[in-house]
């Protein structure tokens, strides 16, 4: 008898253990996984997280002023009168309230309005971008997400912007002002025309491939708000830079959980293909070269900065050491599900980071 019991006990402590390993199992397969890269986080898939994005979307509506078109659709017959306004509309962000009192800003406008290169860029403007629905689309279904990670943050007013293509400028494509408790962001539409189209001719290929419209919500994103939510602090060493560089990344994945990695990280099928290849060998040659903790700026650009490719390494795309850093925070954060995306941001410690993700990849050349 005692044994019967004994043996019921084992049998239900192995259906116990079993639907235990199941339910862990559950739970794994719906974290997100980085093994392959192109796998995405369908948060939105389970019901309960659902509800609470459905909830979040309700709560507010995204807003882009076409300031482009408020310039574009100047009367150049009454030009003073129009510029007073657009101060009313636009003041502090674009143009001084009173700029309509200088006889000089008045002149500049008009040079403006009719420089036949100008003219000729809002017609190819207007072509590619008669609306900007599709963006609001983008720009609500992120920021739905944005306010599932970082409840209370500042929702950002919009603005469309034509100002002329300059190459030596260095001019950020979207750029962020914050003013109290408004924060805008500025969308230089002339800079997302499509990576043919010619008025990107004497730039390189590295950097026409991300003047396309398909990067305006991302770029949103990575290159503003996730600024809300950096340390504010200098990176020093490699290292750190290639953490902050991953963290970005993360970052602006989540906020897209259905867009490719390929436009997540703006490169192309075949620079991924090689980065998801040789990663290993490039964290290898740092480790055995001693530059993972280096300071040396030029090392840091190299690994860091948009580039045709990461030096010294043959056929790499650029921005190697920004894709091993978010290789690196992907790993962290599957070892440690209990990290929220707000505190993976708030962290300064890069070595620990490392120390905890179990990143060690091989050599594969």
């Amino acid at each position: 008898m005692k044994k019967r019991k004994l043996l019921i006990l084992i049998s239900i402590a192995g259906v116990l253990i079993g639907t235990a390993f199941l339910v862990v199992h559950f739970l794994l397969a719906k974290k997100p996984k980085h093994d392959d890269l192109n796998q995405r986080k369908f948060i939105a898939e389970q019901k309960d997280t659902k509800s609470q994005l459905d909830s979040i979307a309700s709560t507010f509506d995204v807003r882009i002023c076409r300031y482009d078109q408020d310039v574009k659709n100047l009367d150049l017959n009454h030009l003073q009168e129009g510029l007073k306004k657009l101060g009313q509309n636009y003041s502090g962000l674009f143009i001084d309230a009173d700029t309509w009192t200088y006889p000089e800003a008045v002149q500049q406008m008009y040079n403006f309005l009719t420089d036949s290169y100008i003219v000729e860029l809002y017609k190819e403007v207007d072509k590619q971008y008669p609306s900007l629905d599709f963006l609001q689309t983008e720009l609500k279904q992120a920021l739905t997400y944005y306010l599932y990670y970082f409840p209370g943050s500042k929702i950002p007013t919009f603005y469309s912007f034509v100002g002329g293509i300059d190459p030596e400028s260095n001019m950020k494509l979207v750029w962020g002002q914050e003013s109290g408790e408004q924060l805008s962001i500025i969308l230089h539409l002339d800079w997302y025309l499509g990576k043919d189209n010619p008025y990107y001719g004497i730039l390189p290929q590295y950097i026409r491939y991300q003047c396309d419209k398909r990067f305006l919500a991302i770029d949103c994103f990575r290159n503003v708000l996730v600024q809300e939510h950096l340390p504010n602090r200098e990176p020093i060493t490699l290292l750190d830079n290639m953490i902050d560089a991953g963290k970005v990344i993360y970052f602006t994945e989540m906020m897209f959980p259905e867009q490719p990695m390929v436009d997540i990280f703006g490169y192309t099928e075949e620079e991924l293909t090689w980065a998801k290849q040789h990663h290993g060998d490039v964290w290898n040659y740092l480790i055995e070269n001693d530059q993972v903790f280096s300071k040396d700026s030029k090392i840091i650009r190299y690994l860091i900065d948009v580039a045709p490719e990461t030096k010294p390494f043959k056929g790499s795309p650029g921005r190697m050491g920004q894709f091993i850093g978010w290789m690196i925070v992907c790993k962290y954060m599957e070892n440690h599900p209990e990290t929220s995306l707000e505190e993976l941001m708030n962290m300064t410690d890069a070595k620990a980071v490392l120390n905890s993700s179990g990143y060690k990849p091989q050599k594969q050349s």
